[in-house]
């Protein structure tokens, strides 16, 4: 008997190491991925650059990384005595790291972020919202609902914002 418990727990093991490989692998090919599409942006000083220390954290903490990176960049960005551009950065990657989840659910978050960032830091990531084809293919590839077009998307964005900036006045 006791040979079958240190095998369950060798073969346990095994298996939560297998899981913890290919979660860094998934990572590190989604930055590769991020740092691919980037290649060509608008983004001249660097704002939309990979924060290494969040991916960091994501890679080692498979279970807890991502909700524990999303909460520090939460803070960072509700703490009003924060500099604008910190708190646009944070906003901004949080609104990243939903936009590169593969669960649609995340994309939703994603848009509500992007959306926030136009309206709430005007002088801030304008690089990323220039009308350009590198835009439209980001807005595509992360950001768009079934059944939306980059068009119809831009639309319901420029309505909203809209409203958002009536409704501050």
């Amino acid at each position: 008997m006791p040979g079958t418990i240190e095998t369950a727990v060798g073969t346990g093991f095994v298996y939560e190491q297998k899981q913890n490989y290919a979660h860094q692998h998934d990572v590190e090919k989604a930055v590769d991925t991020y740092i691919k599409d980037h290649a060509d942006s608008p983004c001249e000083n660097g704002e939309d650059r990979v924060i290494d220390s969040a991916v960091e954290i994501i890679k080692k903490y498979r279970l807890t990384g991502f909700d524990e990176v999303l909460g520090r960049l939460e803070t960072i960005y509700s703490d009003q005595g924060q500099p604008d551009a910190v708190r646009a950065a944070a906003l901004y990657n949080m609104a990243i790291l939903h936009s590169r989840r593969d669960e649609g659910a995340d994309r939703v978050i994603a848009r509500e972020y992007f959306k926030r960032l136009y309206v709430e830091f005007p002088n801030h990531y304008r690089c990323i919202f220039e009308d350009s084809a590198w835009r439209d293919r980001m807005i595509e590839k992360q950001l768009l609902l079934p059944g939306e077009t980059v068009e119809s998307f831009l639309e319901d964005a420029r309505k909203e914002v809209e409203a958002r900036q009536s409704q501050e006045r």
